[in-house]
């Protein structure tokens, strides 16, 4: 009989989570992936939310080791990753930038996540529009006891999009 992986089942109780919010339309799902690369052998889900221009794109991936370490049942622990991105465009960089870590700190405090924010410009475009890309990374990996967090761990996603709102252009 089949047994589903730490992977499968992260991805469908995360999957449902957030199909549930949905239903309350306090964001918009506007893109969904759920790749296995034959080539490194490895899965990646991905789901992307967007709410006041911002996007949030949710991953869960696993790589050769731990997927075919599981499969093979040889006891030892394989996490997951878990990362989470959001883009948009920023109003006014020099004021707004420094102050996204911050605040992304605040609402992130629990999960202890590394934080990066990377900006890009079009070059020699008449209008100077920055766009924001922010990476959570969270170092640990995440497994089944990460299940009943998932509630959680959506909220402050959620909590982020309204939080960004403000930086937004």
């Amino acid at each position: 009989m089949f047994d589903p992986t730490v992977f499968d089942h992260l991805k469908v109780v995360l999957e449902g989570a957030i199909y549930d919010l949905d239903l309350g339309e306090h964001f918009e799902i506007v893109d969904r992936s759920d790749l296995v690369d034959l080539a490194k052998l490895s899965r990646i889900y991905s789901i992307c939310l967007a709410k006041g221009g911002i996007e949030a794109v949710i991953e869960l991936a696993t790589d050769a080791e731990g997927w075919s370490g599981e499969i093979l049942e040889d006891g030892a622990p394989y996490p997951c990753e878990l990362f989470v991105q959001f883009y948009f465009k920023v109003k006014d960089a020099d004021r707004d930038l420094p102050g996204i870590p911050f605040r992304l700190n605040q609402i992130w405090k629990p999960y202890k996540p590394k934080i990066e924010q990377h900006v890009a410009f079009l070059y020699g475009s008449k209008e100077t529009e920055f766009y924001n890309h922010i990476n959570l990374i969270f170092p640990d990996g995440v497994d089944e006891s990460f299940i009943p967090d998932i509630p959680r761990f959506i909220g402050l996603i959620l909590e982020t999009l309204t939080a960004l709102e403000s930086f937004a252009a």
